[in-house]
């Protein structure tokens, strides 16, 4: 046998030396009677009936009655415990084996001895031996006479089994009577599951609930130890093991325990989610490999209930011990079944109010702690950080350019690209911070106990490094970046509004100052923050209190002199600031969405104006109007209100031009060829402001059938300065003509240009030079008298 096999054959050797409970008592004559016999058919003046223990050898009964014992290794029975055959040692000094021991080389000066195992349930416990000073020759007659008394006192052995038994049969009637009395009384049982119930009920923790419910049996029954055990989330493993009554080395042990069928009462029970009776620790054979973990805790039985859920998973068990060897009553299956279920009731409350909690404060995408939770976590740290006087960052994120994904690839993608954004962000913090997302594409992050800027700003630029790397979504990839504010606890606040609103208005400075990178919260960002937010609710009012009002500049022909349409420009009077223009408002209203309102008044008054100067003027007068990338790219339920304006008047549509910008042609985000092919199947004319300030859309004059290209007042303030800047002009008109547009020269501020664009080829221009915005009257004047 192997190592591992010997050490398990000692420990059930020694369990049944145990189960005889006859080491280390009185005399008895049954023995000693033995002893004598030996003696006297042996001829030799010592013998003894020897129990070997793990460390020692101890005589039942000896030649002289008195107590005897020596350390196994001085014993020669050890051998007779190995060999489990009888031994034979004619003499002592020339076997190397004994020839060592102390009662060998000294008194009595031991020459032969003779010995025979002692069997007890299958396991040697021990040896009849008889021993003297001189050599013998021992015959086989003499060897089968020690046989034949070695099995009078494994008679006598089987006998003191029947007497434990008998006992603990007397021992369990008893205890079966008293537990049926109680048992039977149904207002016995419903007590126990009315405590548990009600427990549940309160929302009592689940921990408390389980120890209770233990309590409640034991209490009830006190000859009873129970224990439940959880399962981890794969089903697989012992995660839990609540047992007070058990021995703290047994519970630690059964702790991470792969549960399979023979792997105990309760790993057994719970693999095959079937109930587990095992009367008989020590000889059954689930417990094989852990007898001596059961025989250290003095368990003789145990019964396993499998807990299993309301869905059919199996949760965990239930089980009651016993010291000794026991077999349960129908009644005690009963009390089993009713405490797995309702541990089973108890943990499937448990689940579900853990579900409810992580849906209420996780966001179901991303895993997260979503805003509510983030609140909980910010306010923790302004405790903590009040308590232990120290400092912590607190990051708002927003992705930059993650709108067009959604707009180009769908949500789908864009899903996609928010769980994988939230994994980089948590990978760049410690263990002891927080990433939280409270919406769309922002983030929070909490840094916890910070000592300098430096460190903060390494997690920021960690964290836009990280966000700026690709994203690989399906078969497509996405690039966006990170805009971060941050704000410091208490420099820049004690309160969770006021840094939330802190960290906020720095992301947005961030967003200003180019995207991509993080920036700090400073009080002057706090009254530009609250300067926003109040030109925002007068914004909200401009319409209703007539506040808006358009200019127009007109646009003429530079080659006849005649004007053929204008740009509509509006500005806002607002009653205390004064005239504004669309620079302090337009960013503001795209991002409070107020843009569509504002579009669709502009759309109405500018369609109605150019109708009627069609009809003063020239039947053909267009009015130039600006949009922004919003009105095409946003897919809320008021982005198609401005289409149907200019629908549901056919008759003023044909008059207006609407100015976009290159990068929408470009990228060409979802939906916006289909609303441009909209406007042209209403007579609106397309044109493109700002030609060639960074994006190449040459291809896309033809494809849009766009019919204006207006050039950028920096290209025309060159016209005049340098050759190079006259051959720029030169070509760009060339090869708008030549795919079927119009040019348009903005900022014409001085004669010159206009000269030099006349031969250029370009047909229209505007700017100061011509004539400077006007309110309608007074361009009304202007027309009529050009």
């Amino acid at each position: 046998m192997n190592e591992r096999e010997l050490m398990s054959a000692e420990v059930s050797r020694l369990r049944a030396l145990e189960h005889l409970a006859l080491l280390d008592t009185l005399p008895e004559e049954r023995f000693d009677r033995v002893i004598r016999l030996a003696m006297a058919l042996m001829n030799m003046p010592y013998a003894y009936i020897s129990l070997v223990s793990d460390d020692r050898t101890w005589a039942k009964a000896t030649f002289d009655s008195l107590p005897y014992e020596s350390s196994r290794e001085q014993s020669i029975c050890q051998f007779t415990i190995e060999n489990k055959t009888p031994t034979v040692i004619n003499d002592t000094l020339v076997d190397e084996r004994v020839n060592q021991l102390e009662y060998v080389i000294n008194a009595p000066n031991i020459r032969s001895y003779i010995g025979v195992p002692l069997n007890y349930n299958g396991e040697i416990v021990g040896a009849l031996c008889a021993l003297d000073t001189c050599t013998h020759q021992i015959a086989q007659e003499k060897i089968n006479l020690l046989k034949d008394l070695a099995a009078i006192v494994e008679n006598e052995f089987e006998t003191q089994r029947l007497k434990i038994k008998s006992h603990g049969l007397q021992q369990q009637g008893d205890e079966w009577k008293d537990l049926s009395t109680k048992l039977q009384s149904k207002e016995q049982l419903n007590v126990l599951r009315a405590h548990t119930l009600e427990l549940v009920a309160q929302g009592t923790p689940i921990q408390s609930t389980l120890h209770e419910m233990i309590a409640g049996v034991e209490r009830e029954f006190p000859q009873m130890m129970c224990s439940i055990l959880l399962l981890d989330q794969s089903g697989k493993r012992v995660e839990k093991c609540y047992a007070p009554s058990l021995p703290d080395f047994y519970n630690q042990a059964i702790v991470g325990l792969t549960i399979g069928a023979g792997v105990g009462s309760c790993g057994t029970a719970a693999s095959t989610a079937k109930r587990v009776i095992v009367s008989d620790i020590m000889i059954h054979p689930y417990w094989k490999g852990f007898t001596e973990l059961a025989s250290k805790a003095n368990l003789g039985s145990c019964w396993s209930e499998p807990i299993i859920s309301s869905e059919g998973a199996v949760l965990g068990t239930f089980a009651i011990y016993h010291q000794y060897i026991r077999e349960p009553q129908q009644i005690e299956i009963s009390l089993i079944e009713q405490s797995a279920h309702l541990a089973s009731i108890a943990l499937d409350r448990h689940f579900a109010n853990k579900l409810i909690w992580k849906q209420a404060n996780y966001d179901a995408l991303t895993g997260l702690p979503n805003r509510e939770l983030s609140s909980v976590h910010i306010n923790v740290a302004i405790n903590n950080s009040k308590r232990n006087k120290q400092k912590f960052a607190l990051m708002f994120l927003d992705l930059d350019r993650f709108k067009e994904v959604n707009d180009t690839l769908g949500h789908d993608a864009g899903d996609l690209l928010l769980i994988e954004a939230a994994a980089r962000i948590q990978s760049c913090v410690r263990a002891n911070d927080s990433v939280a997302r409270l919406g769309g594409d922002e983030f929070v992050v909490v840094l916890n106990n910070i000592h300098d800027q430096l460190g903060v700003e390494k997690v920021a630029r960690n964290i836009m490094q990280q966000l700026t790397k690709p994203f690989l979504l399906n078969t497509d990839v996405a690039h966006v970046s990170a805009s971060i504010g941050i704000t410091i606890y208490p420099d820049d606040g004690n309160e969770l509004d006021v840094l939330m609103k802190n960290a906020d208005q720095a992301m947005y400075r961030a967003k200003e100052l180019g995207r991509d990178r993080f920036d700090y919260f400073t009080t002057q960002m706090r009254d530009v923050a609250n300067d926003r937010r109040l030109l925002i609710e007068d914004l909200r009012q401009a319409i209703s209190n007539n506040e808006l009002v358009l200019h127009y500049q007109p646009i003429i022909d530079i080659n006849s002199g005649t004007i053929k349409c204008a740009e509509a420009l509006l500005r806002w009077q607002h009653p205390t600031r004064g005239v504004l223009y669309p620079e302090s408002f337009i960013e503001l209203s795209d991002e409070s969405g107020i843009t569509f309102s504002l579009t669709e008044w502009v759309l109405l008054e500018t369609m109605h104006q150019a109708h009627a100067w069609s009809e003063l003027i020239d039947e053909k007068f267009k009015i130039f109007v600006n949009t922004s990338l919003r009105q095409f790219i946003d897919n809320g339920r008021h982005s198609l209100g401005w289409l149907t304006v200019i629908e549901n008047n056919p008759i003023f549509s044909s008059h207006l031009v609407l100015e976009v910008s290159e990068k929408l042609l470009v990228e060409q985000p979802f939906g916006v060829k289909d609303k441009i092919e909209r406007l042209i199947d209403c007579g609106v004319e397309i044109a493109i402001h700002d030609f060639s300030t960074g994006y190449s859309s040459l291809g896309f004059i033809k494809q849009f059938n766009v019919n204006y290209v207006k050039i950028n007042q920096q290209f025309i303030s060159q016209i005049s300065d340098t050759k190079d800047g006259q051959a720029l002009c030169e070509a760009m008109v060339a090869m708008a003509n030549k795919l079927g547009a119009k040019v348009v020269a903005q900022g014409i501020e001085q004669p010159q240009q206009l000269n030099l664009l006349a031969e250029t080829g370009c047909e229209l221009g505007q700017g100061f030079h011509i004539a400077y915005p006007m309110d309608t009257v007074q361009c009304t004047d202007f027309l009529m008298n050009k």
